[in-house]
């Protein structure tokens, strides 16, 4: 499963195909069909990211630029820089390690 998230990487990616490879790994974006066909086609040309989530609160996190930017977002297509992949216990642990360093 790792191996094919990270194929993900690269360019010209577009956002439809992205999606549905990760749906099939389990990781869903945190929103409706109109919220994501929203964030996509409003992208501004600079660096962003978008999280897709499992049921077990794992997530895989795109860090990517547009490349074009289509009316209907799920045919936009990106420029993939980085694919990261958190565990829940990585998850927690860098929100503790937050919560820690607010208290010094």
């Amino acid at each position: 499963m790792i191996k094919r998230i990270k194929n993900i990487k690269g360019v010209g990616k577009r956002v439809r195909d992205i999606n549905v490879l990760l749906n099939r790994e389990g990781f869903y974006l945190p929103w409706n069909d109109k919220q994501i066909e929203l964030y996509f086609r409003s992208l501004r040309q600079e660096m962003t990211t978008a999280d897709w989530n499992d049921e077990e609160g794992n997530k895989v996190r795109l860090i990517f630029t547009p490349q074009t930017i289509k009316e209907d977002g799920y045919e936009t297509t990106i420029n993939v820089i980085e694919v990261e992949y958190y565990t829940i216990e990585q998850i927690v642990e860098q929100i503790r390690r937050h919560l820690h360093a607010q208290k010094k």
